[in-house]
């Protein structure tokens, strides 16, 4: 039986309270393992830092995040001590600064139209409308991975996603559309009919092999797969881009083809229009560069 975060976590909760660790503290840490149990249910040996990595990228703030960085050193410093483990993923980890960063979308039109056709070319159907929704709508993984089966609506003029996001315990409807979300619909449609008519609204959107809902890490699996096939690597061999930089790029378009930044806000699910703001602050960066790319006058 595999030793997971999950399967740890009482055992590592009553340690914290052994130690004098606050109540708050304690429901803060164990708030944080369970989500990081969900959304690595493996064992914690095979838990790679970049998953963690890139599962921390996708927390709005740089406090939230600070303290989800926190919770998980603790818990696999505690790990190691045990012996569970023979390395700690989170060494080398670093929350964000709380200073205010622009997002990063996908640079330039090549880049962008390299990686549109790599996910339009995806051979496997289910990760292709991940990868869209998330390029189309600029969804969040955790967002997608989380979808039921009832809570894609389809019907004309009614078409969208019913969203729930744990974090904030609120829910949103994610508008699509046949000129805004094309792709999206179509592979909705596909997939939910290779589903089937008689699949419960309550089963997961998207299913692994076993008929469990899809885990992170094999979403930023299939995703450094995806950009290994395309070429867009950095030397090191890494991925040139992020999954998460799908949303950025999604949403800086939206502000660079003129919609009003309320709509971009309310696509995204932020709760504070200055997040939604740094997308715009990106659009201008991208303005000027174009504007004063010429030569100068004397």
């Amino acid at each position: 039986m595999p030793t997971t975060i999950s399967t740890l976590l009482n055992e590592y909760i009553l340690t914290l309270r052994h130690k004098g660790r606050t109540a708050a503290t304690i429901k803060a840490y164990a708030c944080d393992l369970r989500a990081a149990a969900e959304a690595f249910p493996q064992d914690i040996s095979a838990i790679p830092r970049a998953a963690l990595e890139a599962w921390l990228a996708e927390v709005p703030t740089a406090s939230t995040q600070a303290r989800k960085l926190a919770s998980l050193r603790t818990f696999f410093a505690w790990c190691l001590a045990r012996e569970l483990i023979t390395g700690d993923p989170t060494l080398g980890l670093e929350a964000r600064s709380a200073t205010r960063r622009l997002p990063r979308p996908v640079k330039g039109d090549g880049d962008r139209s390299i990686l549109d056709a790599a996910i339009a070319g995806y051979p496997t159907v289910a990760y292709r409308l991940m990868f869209t929704l998330l390029r189309e709508a600029g969804m969040r993984v955790g967002e997608v991975l989380a979808l039921n089966v009832g809570d894609v609506n389809l019907a004309p003029g009614q078409e969208g996603l019913h969203v729930r996001d744990p974090k904030n315990r609120v829910e949103r409807v994610v508008i699509l559309g046949p000129n805004s979300t094309e792709q999206s619909m179509r592979l909705l449609r596909r997939h939910l009919k290779a589903l089937g008519p008689d699949m419960p609204p309550t089963h997961p959107l998207f299913c692994s092999n076993r008929k469990t809902r899809v885990r992170y890490t094999t979403v930023v699996w299939h995703w450094n797969k995806l950009c290994a096939g395309a070429g867009l690597r950095d030397p090191d061999g890494t991925p040139r881009y992020t999954i998460h930089q799908l949303r950025h790029t999604a949403a800086t378009e939206l502000l660079e083809a003129g919609h009003q930044i309320e709509t971009v806000q309310r696509r995204l699910g932020h709760r504070d229009i200055r997040t939604t703001m740094g997308y715009a602050e990106v659009s201008d960066a991208a303005v000027r560069a174009a504007l004063e790319g010429g030569p100068r006058r004397s």
